[in-house]
């Protein structure tokens, strides 16, 4: 990405591997705990607190980095019609994410808190793929622009 210092690329890819990995460690202590379901594998108490706290630094970290690539990344891909489908779905994703994991933390009502985890999982294990699509229809629209046109 033109305009960011060098290793914000891999930083940014690093943020999103460990939000990703944290959170599917977590898939079976929220099924288990949230929704009661019986669940052969899960954290220990001790290993699912560190895996929380890692998961919700590394978001906000995710968080932090997509409001830089706000400034250039996002109003230049606009700007030029690039990869608009995937990068709508990959910011609403985001924005389902944080606001399903904050009413984890605070809803009161067990319905409420219910949708929460099944949305958050569900958006959680598709975000990889959105991820994916999005880096690689970036790559199409960058192999595009540079081809030699025929004269």
């Amino acid at each position: 990405m033109n305009g960011y210092p060098s290793g914000f690329t891999l930083l940014l890819r690093l943020a999103f591997l460990a939000v990703i990995l944290s959170g599917i460690l977590l898939v079976p202590n929220a099924l288990d705990m949230r929704l009661g379901w019986s669940v052969p594998w899960s954290l220990s108490s001790g290993a699912r607190t560190w895996f929380v706290s890692s998961h919700a630094a590394s978001y906000y970290l995710c968080l932090l980095l997509v409001g830089a690539l706000w400034t250039v990344h996002m109003r230049a891909g606009w700007l030029r019609r690039e990869n608009i489908i995937s990068g709508m779905a990959l910011i609403s994703a985001l924005a389902l994410l944080a606001l399903s994991g904050l009413l984890l933390y605070y809803a009161g009502e067990d319905n409420v808190v219910n949708a929460a985890v099944l949305a958050h999982i569900g958006v959680g294990l598709l975000l990889p793929t959105i991820l994916m699509a999005h880096i690689f229809g970036a790559r199409r629209a960058k192999a595009r622009a540079v081809r030699p046109t025929m004269s």
